[in-house]
Formats: structure tokens, C-alpha cells, sequence
């Protein structure tokens, strides 16, 4: 378990150009999850030896009138004490919610998550790929509430050069992840916290060093790290890393809604989504990769840019989900990723987003959207630069 008194818990200055997170020591995902569980149960088992121990020796004594030692018995229960100290020790802290700081503009001006998309064309293939989404609704993929035992979005943890580094082992794509060792935030916030669900996402941001790390599927064995995936993302520049932690190969960061941005009343770029429909073996740029598993030639590829439709009702949204869809109308959103159940916005989770407002994006479906030509904004497919608007 981390230390309770860490600069990420809000008890510091400010880290990497950035603020402090307002949050509660965590339990990391791997073995620190066991141990309270694998402790209860060998104390299970020396609670129930002791009682078996207990029970032989009192026939042994009625048997031959002769009271022996408890030895076993006694042993027994020294083990179970110590297995209850351990098991309470390892119990999870109490965990609420994090408040994370305000993010500035991660990337340079030119990035296409800039870009506004108002004045680009509708693209030839906006109806079918639209409609491979077969009206989903529109959901928010982060929120400010435990549900199921986890917070939906992507947390991030600012680091600066006095933050310890570890080195990671890469179970899937160690070739393309970074060599050099990642540095780790204590505590340090991890997707799906605090029991931990799906992808894991661990995302750390120096501003100072313009620099930004990202690992997928993090474990922690016995001090040990290990994750899926990373990636190396240099603030200042517009070229894709060799890694990546998403299926379509972009940044996470840059593409999340946070909610310092609505409460400001707007979100100042295009915001990334997921769908459990997108097409196999293709995508488009922006996306660099894909892991689509719809074969039909009209089944949206990743890396399709949408936007809002303008008349679209936002009548039955709420604060916050309005000023989202406001900003879906002037920079869209990007397939960046395979899930299941709807499409969902990728965001910050924190304590201040109202779990029952953001549930009014239902209100928007697929039909809703159209997909923008980006052919006349592309500069080229290994960079995340778009041409910007005249003027």
C-alpha cells in the first residue's frame, strides 16, 4: 500500500507544473488486492485446526484419563493472531473519489485535437458508418461515484523529477514500450480503482518536462511492476511514440473531458470515444491502429471523426452534459477504442462530476452524429498535426 502522506494526496506543492490530486491512499492492483484475503483465509484455517486440535485432544483425555499438552492447539491460535494482525493491517484504506487538478492545453496548437470541425464537410461515408453505430446512446465513460466497485474514466497523476522511477515489465508489447523506467506517483491512481476492472490505465504528466508516460493493464507483484503496454508522449511534439496504450494509438490525456473544463463552460477539444462497433483489419487517421472486430464494409473504423449535429435537442441535459455536447458540436469526438455497451466519452474521473446530470447524454444517440471528411486537414499519417482553419 502507498504512503498516506504523499504529495499526490493533496497535502503538497504543486507537481510538474500542476496542482495536487485530492485523493486517498489506494490499494494497487496485483498482489497488495490478495493479501488481506489470502491472510483471512489462513486464518480461517488455523481458527478451524485449533478447533479440530481442541476437539482431538478432549477424546484423547476421556479415552485414557490423561490431560496432555495443547501444543497444537496453542500453536494454532499464535498463527491465527498473527494472521489477523496481518489481515486487518491489509485491509483497504477507506477510498473515496479524487479531485484532480485543473489541465492546461497538453499539446501544441496544431494538434487535430484543436482543430475545430464546424466548417469541414460531411463525409461520403457518414450515413453507413453512422449507422453501424445502431443509435447507441451517448454516455459518459467517467463519473464522480464508486459503481461496482470501481470510478469509471482515466485518472492522472502529475510527477516531477523527484518522483521515484520503477522499472516495468511488458507482458504484450514489450518491442514498442519504452525502455527506460516510468515515474511512479505515490499514491498512485490507477483506472478503474480502487478494486480494479477493466484496461488499467496509469497516466503520469510532467508539464515541466513536457512530458507525459502511459501503461496499460498495471499490475504491482510484491513490488514488483508490470503492465501491458506504455508509452513515452513528448508535450512539444506532434509525432506519434513508437508504443501506444490504445487500440487507435492515440493519447488518452488530450482527448478526455475533465471537469474543470465544463465547469469553465466549455471543453476546448475533441473529446475520444469507444463503441462496441467499429471496423476490423482498418482505420483512418487520426488513429495509427485499430482492434475492430466487425467485418462489414460499412461498420465505423476507428479514428472517425464526428460531430454533433447543429439543431440537435440538448433540452434534456443537464449542466454539465450540455456544455459537453456544446463542445461536441465545434471539435467532435474520435472512435479510439473497442468496448462494450454504448458509446462512451472518455474523461477525468473526480468527486465533483454529478453522476446523475452526465446520465442525460442518453438523450443523444448515433443519429445525432455525422463524420467529417478530415482528408483536407491531414498533414500526414504518422503526425497529429491538422491543418488549421483559415484565419
Amino acid at each position: 500500500m502507498s504512503s498516506a502522506l504523499s504529495q499526490q494526496n493533496g497535502t503538497g506543492a504543486p507537481v510538474g507544473g500542476l496542482g495536487p490530486v485530492k485523493g486517498p491512499d489506494v490499494v494497487l492492483p496485483g498482489s497488495q488486492q490478495l493479501a488481506p484475503v489470502v491472510f483471512g483465509l489462513l486464518l480461517f484455517v488455523c481458527l478451524a485446526g485449533m478447533g479440530i486440535a481442541l476437539v482431538v485432544r478432549a477424546r484423547r483425555s476421556r479415552r485414557t484419563g490423561r490431560r496432555g499438552r495443547p501444543t497444537a492447539a496453542v500453536a494454532l491460535a499464535a498463527a491465527a493472531a498473527v494472521f489477523g494482525v496481518l489481515a486487518v493491517i491489509n485491509l483497504p484504506p477507506k477510498f473515496f473519489v479524487p479531485e484532480f487538478p485543473a489541465l492546461p492545453q497538453l499539446l501544441p496548437d496544431q494538434a487535430f485535437f484543436y482543430r475545430p470541425v464546424a466548417d469541414l464537410p460531411v463525409a461520403p461515408q457518414s450515413a453507413g458508418w453512422v449507422a453501424s453505430q445502431k443509435d447507441l446512446p451517448l454516455t459518459a465513460g467517467f463519473g464522480g461515484e464508486v459503481n461496482g466497485g470501481y470510478v469509471n474514466g482515466v485518472p492522472f497523476n502529475p510527477v516531477d523529477a523527484a518522483t521515484p522511477v520503477v522499472s516495468v515489465n511488458y507482458t504484450m508489447f514489450p518491442q514498442t514500450s519504452p525502455k527506460d523506467p516510468i515515474p511512479m506517483a505515490d499514491p498512485a491512481y490507477i483506472e478503474t480503482m480502487p478494486r480494479y476492472a477493466y484496461d488499467q490505465h496509469y497516466v503520469a504528466v510532467d508539464l515541466d518536462a513536457g512530458t507525459m508516460w502511459e501503461l496499460i493493464n498495471v499490475r504491482n507483484w510484491f513490488g514488483r511492476w508490470e503492465a501491458g503496454s506504455g508509452a513515452v508522449w513528448d508535450l512539444e511534439s506532434l509525432t506519434y511514440p513508437t508504443g501506444s496504450t490504445t487500440a487507435s494509438g492515440l493519447p488518452l490525456l488530450p482527448g478526455s473531458v475533465t471537469v474543470d473544463e465544463v465547469a469553465a463552460g466549455a471543453v476546448p477539444h475533441a473529446v475520444l470515444f469507444t463503441s462496441p462497433v467499429s471496423r476490423s483489419l482498418q482505420h483512418v487517421w487520426p488513429a495509427r491502429g485499430t482492434d475492430g472486430r466487425d467485418a462489414s464494409p460499412t461498420a465505423m473504423p476507428q479514428g472517425a471523426w464526428l460531430r454533433l449535429k447543429q439543431g440537435t435537442d440538448l433540452s434534456k441535459l443537464g449542466p454539465q452534459a450540455k456544455v459537453i455536447a456544446e463542445s461536441l458540436q465545434i471539435y467532435g469526438m474520435v472512435l479510439s477504442d473497442t468496448s462494450g455497451g454504448n458509446m462512451a466519452l472518455r474523461g477525468v474521473p473526480d468527486a465533483r462530476w454529478d453522476n446523475a446530470d452526465l446520465a442525460t447524454l442518453q438523450n443523444i444517440s448515433a443519429s445525432d452524429f455525422e463524420v467529417v471528411d478530415t482528408s483536407g486537414v491531414k498533414v500526414a499519417d504518422d503526425s497529429m498535426e491538422a491543418v488549421q482553419p483559415a484565419g
